[in-house]
């Protein structure tokens, strides 16, 4: 073999390994997850699984721009099929606090059986706690991580809280999300606006971090006008808007170096 054979054969080898190292780095960042833009709906992370008899939802506002109001909702659909739950930290003009909803639904559609609402000051971070113990629904939040104030329980004859698997039935309705205030209200949300939120899952002696995804659309009817709903599959995710990009309206626009955050598990148990 002569020397120029050896250096077609060289060049050949040299370009088909940049042309696979290309392909394997596109195929990399295709599969890496990206921001997903809300619109006309709740904006926030859904659970993944397992099923739990107490999830734990953290959130840490660290600016919202809203002219009406806002809140930050844990949901939990129970195993029964029929019962829902709903804790959440709520600003609403004239109140502030934290709220709950529990209610079945069926053919008729759904009709809370109990609402109830704590009144208190702001509170930018925070735990929203809902347990099963016995066939009851609990309900509380936390503000420290530490210990959980119970302000509601109620009869749902279930025994745990069902992970989200779009396309099954009353599935889409566990997670934790950034929304209107309440009454099917929309939160009017602009430039400015970072909300950090996480899921942990009880899982008989301990706080686990919960696989999670986007919300794209499910868990209640309260929404946002528009807002980046982001996580990276583990635990925890953020809804951020920074305004519209000018030259491509489905590219987002948001800080660099950007990151979900994963809290320290908190130390209460359910």
């Amino acid at each position: 073999m002569g020397i120029g054979d050896a250096l077609k054969i060289a060049f050949f080898v040299i370009l088909i390994m940049a042309l696979a190292l290309a392909v394997m780095n596109y195929i990399q960042q295709a599969s890496q997850p990206k921001p997903v833009l809300a619109m006309n709906w709740p904006a926030g992370i859904t659970y993944k699984g397992p099923d739990t008899t107490a999830l734990a939802g953290w959130y840490c506002i660290e600016n919202i721009n809203s002219t009406n109001g806002y809140s930050i909702q844990l949901n939990a659909q129970f195993n029964n099929g029929e019962w829902r739950a709903q804790d959440v930290y709520m600003v609403a003009p004239g109140e502030i606090g934290f709220g709950e909803n529990v209610w079945p639904c069926g053919w008729k559609g759904c009709h809370p059986v109990s609402l109830k609402f704590v009144e208190s000051g702001p509170a930018s971070c925070g735990w929203l706690i809902i347990a099963l113990r016995n066939g009851i629904a609990y309900i509380g939040y936390s503000l420290d991580g530490k210990s959980i104030t119970w302000f509601e329980e109620y009869p749902v004859n279930a025994s745990y809280i069902t992970a989200t698997i779009p396309g099954t039935p009353a599935s889409g309705f566990t997670g934790i999300v950034l929304a209107g205030y309440g009454n099917g209200a929309q939160a009017q949300l602009g430039s400015g606006t970072l909300v950090y939120l996480a899921l942990y899952y009880w899982n008989g002696t301990g706080w686990v971090p919960a696989k999670v995804g986007p919300n794209q659309g499910f868990q209640t009817a309260e929404t946002v006008n528009h807002a980046w709903e982001f996580t990276s599959g583990y635990c925890g995710g953020y809804v951020a808007w920074f305004g519209w990009n000018k030259t491509n309206w489905e590219s987002p626009v948001l800080p660099g170096n950007l990151e979900p955050v994963c809290p320290t598990p908190p130390s209460f148990k359910p």
